[in-house]
């Protein structure tokens, strides 16, 4: 379509010429975004696997320098659910101790790993150590934070799954203790970062 003024013409879009390049800006939009939403989720799902890995240096880490100097552990159903494992079974809830050189029977310190969500459910894994400048006498038990304490304590992993009877701990033989869960991180909004750990401590006893 063409206008005539001042004996000159000038030209202007017909509708279907607009309606085809708002067709074309639509899709390169589109395409934009999708590319834009695929480098943010790769980008998210690689930080998630940094801190997968980390979380799990960290986690075995101190599980092993904690677990060679102790003299002995405890596996717990849960923070909260103070039933003690026997050899076979799985909890959330270890505690190693440490007991004076010159009588076993005093505490000179306790350490605990715990998980703090319910079985088969995700949540973080967190550290307590507690030192005793006067040895203690009392059943490791009674040594305990309290169960009112469940989320006040250092957090090591952010996120983790059980996977013995969906639990985190298992009792081996009652000389060692296999620890057996995933560990997660958010990563992609639509496949989360996530490894299995598998790792096995033996206090000396």
């Amino acid at each position: 379509m063409r206008f005539k003024r001042k004996g000159k013409f000038s030209a202007a879009f017909t509708l279907v010429e607009v309606m085809v390049t708002l067709t074309v800006s639509g899709i390169v939009l589109g395409a934009s975004m999708t590319f834009l939403v695929s480098a943010s989720n790769f980008a998210a799902y690689n930080e998630g696997k940094l801190l997968v890995n980390k979380d799990i240096r960290k986690f075995t880490s101190q599980l092993s320098d904690y677990a060679t100097y102790s003299n002995l552990f405890v596996i717990y159903k849960s923070f909260t659910d103070r039933t003690v494992v026997d050899d076979g079974g799985s909890g959330d809830f270890l505690v190693l101790g440490f007991v004076d050189e010159n009588d076993p029977n005093l505490y000179t310190q306790i350490i605990g790993f715990y998980r703090s969500a319910t079985t088969d459910e995700e949540g973080p894994v967190r550290k307590f150590s507690i030192s005793y400048n006067t040895p203690q006498d009392s059943l490791i038990a009674d040594l305990l934070p309290a169960e009112s304490t469940f989320s006040d304590h250092e957090e090591i992993v952010e996120l983790s799954r059980g996977l013995s009877d969906g639990h985190l701990f298992h009792n081996y033989f009652g000389r060692s203790v296999t620890v057996q869960g995933q560990i997660l991180h958010q990563g992609s909004t639509l496949n989360r970062a996530t490894n299995t750990y598998n790792f096995t401590i033996s206090p000396r006893g």
